[in-house]
């Protein structure tokens, strides 16, 4: 929360007016009305006098040590998003940045808000991308001495991945170093504790997870396999490894996972027809991409609400920057989809 909003909620809890609350203060009414609001900060000595009335410490009023909850934070990452579509990239990092100042202390949010910033200058294929590149790597840098080493491995991950784009090996490999290997997944253990002890709810969740997390990491694997074959034009090997997304079903991760590979290699290959049906078929799919969260395979985890206007405007905006999408521009079908996907933004 911001000043005003801690101002107005903790008044309220008190059950004080803005004029009581004027009153103890020496000032007017609708200056409190203008803290409450944004418009205006009272001034410095009167903070201290600010947090006795309230009953909190100034620390508290001045947000220093608040932590958002999670809800709080896909709220404003949900934002930001919703920004970069229905405005440009800037006007969102200016609006992202001055988050990230009000709430500095915040790592989920410092990650969260730089994978954003990170992903969507690529996605919106902004001029001179470049531009942006020390402010984002500093946020990543930030979070390297984090105390907590989930947001240290995912900060040391994009740092690798950007300096590998970059061919700055050294910086890769120094990366790469700071993410440890790990022999035993903890959460195993931990799943199996639950397990004897005799905590069914939080096993069945970690067994899930494991689960979960593991195709993600086999699927980017074969995803790896994948674009080597379609680059060597081993077209048997790409077909073979095509045939792997039954791995997708089996763990009823949905039809548009099912998917996904085919397009690349129907792209390679000018298979016009082909091509055309797989992107109908993604496209299709894209409303049940959220399925596995019904599974029973995974009916003990939690997951965001997240709706389908990301992955579409994605999607879109990858398909309409794709030089190798050229030789199905002027399809019918294909405007269609494009027409199709315009539609979902913002459903």
């Amino acid at each position: 929360m911001n000043l005003g909003e801690v101002i107005r909620t903790y008044r309220k809890e008190k059950q004080m007016t803005q004029e009581e609350m004027a009153g103890y203060l020496g000032v007017t009414a609708p200056a409190v009305n203008k803290w409450e609001k944004g418009n205006s900060f009272p001034d410095i000595s009167l903070l201290a006098p600010i947090a006795r009335l309230l009953g909190i410490s100034t620390d508290t009023l001045l947000s220093y040590e608040e932590e958002l909850t999670d809800r709080e934070i896909n709220q404003i990452t949900e934002k930001c998003c919703a920004m970069m579509k229905s405005e440009d990239y800037d006007a969102a990092f200016s609006w992202a940045s001055s988050r990230l100042q009000e709430y500095p202390s915040c790592e989920k949010l410092i990650l969260t808000l730089a994978n954003i910033l990170d992903g969507y200058r690529t996605i919106l294929a902004i001029d001179e991308p470049q531009r942006y590149d020390e402010k984002i790597r500093s946020l990543f840098i930030r979070l390297l001495s984090s105390k907590d080493d989930s947001i240290v491995q995912a900060a040391a991950l994009s740092l690798f991945y950007d300096s590998l784009g970059k061919e700055e090996y050294e910086n890769a490999q120094e990366y790469l170093n700071r993410i440890p290997e790990q022999g035993f997944n903890p959460r195993r253990g931990q799943a199996l504790l639950m397990q004897r002890k005799g905590d069914t709810e939080e096993a069945y969740r970690l067994y899930e997870q494991l689960i979960f997390q593991a195709y993600s990491e086999i699927g980017t694997s074969l995803a790896g396999i994948f674009s080597m074959a379609i680059a060597e034009e081993d077209m048997d090997k790409a077909e073979y490894i095509l045939e792997k997304k039954k791995l997708a079903q089996v763990l009823e991760m949905g039809r548009y996972m099912e998917t996904s590979y085919e397009l690349e290699l129907a792209m390679c290959r000018k298979d016009r027809e082909k091509t055309i049906e797989v992107l109908s078929k993604m496209v299709h799919s894209i409303r049940e991409m959220d399925e596995y969260k019904k599974s029973r395979l995974y009916e003990h985890m939690q997951f965001h609400d997240g709706g389908i206007d990301h992955i579409a405007f994605v999607l879109k905006k990858g398909l309409q920057e794709a030089e190798e999408m050229g030789f199905v521009r002027e399809d019918a079908r294909y405007r269609k989809i494009l027409e199709e996907l315009d539609g979902m933004v913002g459903e």
